[in-house]
């Protein structure tokens, strides 16, 4: 379980990650994620694994949105030391006459909510337009399904927008033959990276590193590693020696591939 305390640091060493440039648009890198584990670490005296994190991340940006349904568009908000709203009574039985989801926010408000809006950024809109709460979720729930993409696991092929399809009576069949032409490599290029960083791939390349035998301690700790995640599975076949992917590995799981055998 986390602490709030654990939470809000995890936030804070996320976004020092964000300005060294270490958060492209695929994700947080390994620097970051190295970076980001090894300073919990000291503080904590906790050792996990990147996908806790992640997921913790994950999580947070729900109940950021969910929490953003009551206080998007107003002023004069207070927050406490650990990012609690504390407003009187008289603003919460005013918020909750406009929407009945504000109640349970009333006598337990989730903490740090000042760092997820650091982090998960808020839609700003000009004072002269004013929303239902209906209206708020969705813009909310758009803007952050858009940040959850591009911390998504996809490979980032650059492959550039569709483009609209017209139904002209006029157009030729070469031009449509040009457009077929045109889009196969990147339909080839996708097949490509499909198949390189299949879980099937992947793990018969882990179980062929010198060392490594199949289901011991570091063996399955690793799999449910690769597996939970794309963009695990792009690191660890980033690197192009077998020295260099065991020793990702130790880091990102905090198990040797020696332990406990």
């Amino acid at each position: 379980n986390w602490t709030d305390e654990e939470v809000r640091y995890l936030f804070t060493l996320y976004a020092d990650e964000k300005r060294k440039g270490n958060r492209p648009r695929s994700g947080m890198n390994v620097v970051g994620r190295e970076f980001i584990i090894k300073k919990f670490e000291e503080k904590f005296s906790k050792r996990w694994i990147w996908d806790r994190f992640k997921n913790k991340v994950d999580i947070s940006r729900k109940a950021y949105v969910k929490f953003k349904k009551l206080t998007h568009n107003r002023t004069g908000l207070v927050y406490d030391a650990m990012g609690r709203l504390e407003m009187s009574n008289a603003w919460w039985d005013q918020h909750i006459a406009e929407w009945q989801g504000a109640r349970k926010y009333k006598t337990k408000v989730p903490p740090n909510m000042d760092v997820f809006e650091t982090e998960f950024g808020a839609v700003t809109m000009t004072g002269a337009e004013r929303w239902s709460a209906q209206q708020r979720e969705a813009s909310l729930d758009s803007r952050v399904d858009a940040e959850k993409d591009e911390e998504s696991d996809s490979i980032d092929t650059d492959m550039p927008a569709p483009r609209e399809e017209t139904s002209r009576a006029g157009c030729s069949k070469s031009k449509r033959k040009r457009k077929e032409v045109d889009h196969e490599p990147y339909v080839v290029r996708n097949a490509i990276l499909d198949r390189k960083f299949r879980i099937d791939k992947v793990l018969e390349i882990l179980n062929e590193l010198p060392g490594v035998i199949k289901w011991s301690p570091f063996h399955i700790v690793v799999v449910n590693h690769l597996k939970a995640d794309e963009a695990n599975r792009f690191s660890f076949m980033s690197f192009p020696s077998d020295d260099d992917k065991i020793s990702y590995l130790e880091h990102m799981i905090g198990v040797k591939i020696y332990e406990g055998l």
